[in-house]
């Protein structure tokens, strides 16, 4: 049988040390070597109290509207006992929740937002501190009375020496988040493996703003599509060079 596309390529994942292994068992089944390098933590900025109240005081008519995975983590609780209507921007996120009444099939808040319903009534959007209006502003479009709810925020890590070494010999670096590609940056400057592959556009984005170049943007914009995208990467690389 020949070999896949990722056997033999190491790949350094920046994501938290909590929500690395479930990239990390993706690239190891593709025959990849996954260097786990968290280049952020999660704080939680919101206590219990306020999340709690914030979801009770919503009915039948209103939503939640969930923005990540770590985001539903701290909503959970409160959604199991709400009559609210809940709503996940992806597969990841809506698997953290006890239910799920709308998830975005394009997965990202572009996605949602695109096949979200208009409304009058109450939606609260639970997020990042430190991530992108878009679902609050794209819902506020749509008519909701949106509430936005920071349940916690990203703090940059800085990685060991050993860590740091073993990332110059990787042949690729995927980024979930412009906020690895900021500490990235911190830490090595533009310097990046050949290959740099993101989750989606909006972290393209922030990644390209910090300096660093793109190889490529999962289509499908989840821990799934990075690893096909990583495929494609180098499949198209094996194949230019027996040409």
């Amino acid at each position: 049988m020949s070999a896949g596309a990722l056997d033999g390529r190491t790949v350094v994942v920046t994501r938290p040390v909590d929500q690395a292994p479930a990239l990390v068992a993706l690239l190891e089944a593709e025959g990849a070597t996954a260097v786990v390098m968290p280049l952020i933590e999660l704080v939680d900025v919101a206590d219990d109290a306020l999340v709690a109240a914030t979801i009770a005081a919503l009915g039948p008519d209103d939503w939640v509207v969930v923005a990540s995975a770590h985001a539903a983590s701290r909503v959970r609780d409160a959604v199991a006992g709400s009559s609210a209507r809940v709503a996940a921007v992806g597969r990841t996120t809506a698997s953290a929740l006890p239910r799920t009444d709308l998830v975005a099939e394009q997965q990202s808040a572009e996605g949602l937002v695109a096949v979200f319903p208009a409304g009058s009534a109450a939606a609260v959007v639970a997020q990042a501190a430190d991530g992108a209006p878009t679902l609050v502003d794209g819902l506020s479009a749509l008519g909701w009375r949106t509430t936005r709810l920071d349940t916690h925020r990203s703090r940059p890590v800085v990685p060991t020496a050993r860590q740091q070494l073993e990332v110059l010999r990787a042949d690729a670096v995927v980024f979930t988040s412009g906020t690895q590609a900021e500490s990235w940056v911190n830490v090595f400057g533009t310097s990046s493996p050949p290959v740099v592959v993101t989750i989606g556009p909006q972290t393209t984005g922030k990644v390209l703003h910090t300096g660093l170049k793109v190889t490529a943007t999962a289509a499908d914009h989840s821990l799934p599509g990075v690893v096909r995208a990583l495929r494609t990467v180098f499949a198209g690389s094996v194949t230019s060079g027996d040409n």
